[in-house]
């Protein structure tokens, strides 16, 4: 599987989009509304292409990451296939799929699914 980004949580878009800048990334895109999991969804680019990085802001009591700390969150795969998430999971045993498919308005549409491994990590998957 190839890694698609890293998800962070900030509290302010704007102000935390200045300290990734100063890091070397560059902003692309426009910033997304997530309206399933009520976020806006903004990501950025290192400056050589080598890696994304999503910056997740809550919107509002609703919101998916409402109750998280501000920082690291999750890492994303593409699976590159068709498979059975869930009995891929299960033979490997090394975590469970706590959500069902939802729709990435941020991922152009595409299905995810969030996973928490054994050891407490998030995992998002792009289908």
């Amino acid at each position: 599987m190839k890694i698609h980004h890293l998800g962070f949580i900030v509290k302010d878009m704007k102000k935390d989009r200045i300290i990734f800048e100063a890091l070397g990334f560059v902003e692309i895109g426009e910033v997304v509304y997530d309206f399933i999991q009520d976020n806006n969804i903004m990501f950025l680019e290192s400056q050589d292409g080598s890696l994304l990085i999503e910056l997740i802001e809550a919107v509002s009591e609703r919101s998916s990451v409402r109750n998280f700390k501000s920082g690291y969150h999750h890492i994303c795969f593409e699976s590159g296939t068709k498979m059975d998430m869930n009995q891929w999971f299960k033979a490997l045993k090394i975590g469970k799929i706590f959500t069902r498919q939802i729709t990435a308005p941020a991922l152009q549409n595409r299905k995810v699914v969030f996973a928490c491994l054994n050891n407490g990590s998030l995992i998002e998957f792009i289908l």
